[in-house]
């Protein structure tokens, strides 16, 4: 059985060693009670680790890198001051290699959970994801259980928890913002897409959440997606989704990470329709591409004239995330009928100019490779370069390019300037 403490008597002292590796659960899912005591102690502790997903809360802050090392797989989220400050170590993998790079290397987890209302039963509340596989795993488990988290389907062993702290606080929230026209057009032509009895999954930003939005009209959709928004609960409240043609998981979403409101959270508590699942199911390759018609909906910074897309960095700053956006891609093209997407507008301002995201070659690496060439939208319109040659596809990016650019493309295309 897991020791109960009170947080005021926690001491991080007595359980992290100097050179250890900790991890948390990212988002609404931190622990933020124990994660910002942990900072507090941190000079106690002596210099270690950490490991961190996508950032809500205050814990990502350069001035604790006098005895924390920051690493993650994202510059998302309040992660980007920390990239700003050059205080982030980047780990370059794909969402599905993670649990196997992390499963040798994290010493201690930290948890939040909830509780079952009938007590005595845990669940990872609203991050799955990664932590799953960890809680196995690290030497040592420390757990707050917080009285306002859901509780959902990913339960865990108490026998797999070392230290347990109780809590009753609001969990952090992402706000969404309302979504600008451009994102709007975005969305209008990502709907047009996707058809009766698709599996969808979608990613960080507006336009997803749009897209849901517009999809209340279509019949049997699937969900199966790394991570859960609002707009997707909403899409599945709609009537629209009934999972009712996936080979696995008949009749339920799958999803890793709950990332939003608190009616999202109140909508994910006790609901038999919601699977929080870990990374193996959400991003694997064969599970994907199992699923009818999956699309996949995710976002990227820049895409040259051949396809490749840049979704990690802007003038040199590490802002994004490899993340899972290939794993999903690669699940569309493997799925019959799929739709791998990539929506994105076609400009963006950098320093009060204005620049397109449609370029001649990319200012970042290249994320996604031609090779996995996707289906890509804009504001203008739509290009699938899956079928189509290098000349042929630079024809087709250019003519969904701000109308602004488009000549100057041409024209640099023609020169290879």
């Amino acid at each position: 059985m897991p020791s109960l403490i009170e947080l005021e008597a926690l001491d991080f002292a007595d359980h992290v060693l100097p050179g250890d590796v900790v991890c948390w659960g990212q988002a609404a899912a931190e622990p933020l009670p124990l994660t910002t005591r942990l900072m507090t102690q941190r000079s106690r502790v002596g210099g270690f680790s950490a490991f961190i997903g996508i950032g809500l809360g205050d814990t990502p802050d350069a001035t604790f890198t006098d005895h924390v090392r920051f690493t993650s797989f994202c510059g998302t989220g309040t992660n980007r001051r920390l990239a700003a400050a050059g205080a982030l170590d980047i780990l370059p993998v794909h969402y599905s290699g993670l649990p196997g790079m992390l499963a040798d290397r994290v010493d201690v987890l930290l948890l939040q959970v909830a509780e079952h209302p009938e007590g005595g039963r845990f669940s990872l509340s609203c991050a799955c994801d990664y932590v799953e596989g960890l809680v196995r795993t690290a030497r040592l488990v420390i757990v707050e259980v917080n009285r306002q988290a859901p509780f959902t389907s990913a339960e865990i062993d108490a026998a797999d928890i070392d230290v347990l702290v109780r809590t009753d606080r609001p969990l952090t929230e992402l706000v969404r913002t309302a979504p600008s026209p451009t994102e709007r057009a975005i969305a209008a032509h990502v709907a047009s897409l996707i058809p009766d009895g698709a599996t969808l999954q979608f990613g960080l930003g507006a336009v997803p959440d749009c897209v849901a939005e517009l999809l209340a009209d279509r019949r049997d959709l699937g969900l199966h997606t790394g991570v859960l928004s609002d707009g997707a609960a909403e899409l599945m409240r709609s009537g629209a989704v009934t999972n009712a043609l996936k080979p696995s998981h008949r009749g339920v979403t799958v999803a890793g990470t709950l990332l939003g409101s608190r009616a999202l959270f109140d909508f994910a508590h006790l609901n038999p329709d919601i699977c929080m699942a870990p990374i193996g199911v959400t991003h694997g390759l064969d599970v994907l591409a199992q699923l009818p018609t999956f699309t996949a909906i995710n976002s990227a910074l820049e895409v040259d004239l051949s396809g490749q897309a840049n979704t990690e960095t802007v003038g040199g700053r590490y802002i994004g995330t490899i993340g899972g956006a290939l794993d999903f891609l690669r699940g569309a093209r493997a799925s019959a009928g799929g739709l791998p997407i990539i929506a994105l507008p076609s400009t963006v301002e950098v320093k009060g100019e204005r620049r397109s995201r449609v370029t001649l070659r990319l200012s970042g690496p290249a994320t996604i490779g031609r090779a996995d060439a996707a289906i890509i939208v804009t504001e203008h319109g739509i290009a699938d370069l899956r079928t189509l040659t290098l000349a042929q596809r630079a024809d087709a990016l250019i003519a969904i390019a701000d109308p602004a650019f488009r000549d100057d493309l041409h024209e640099r295309r023609r020169s290879g300037a």
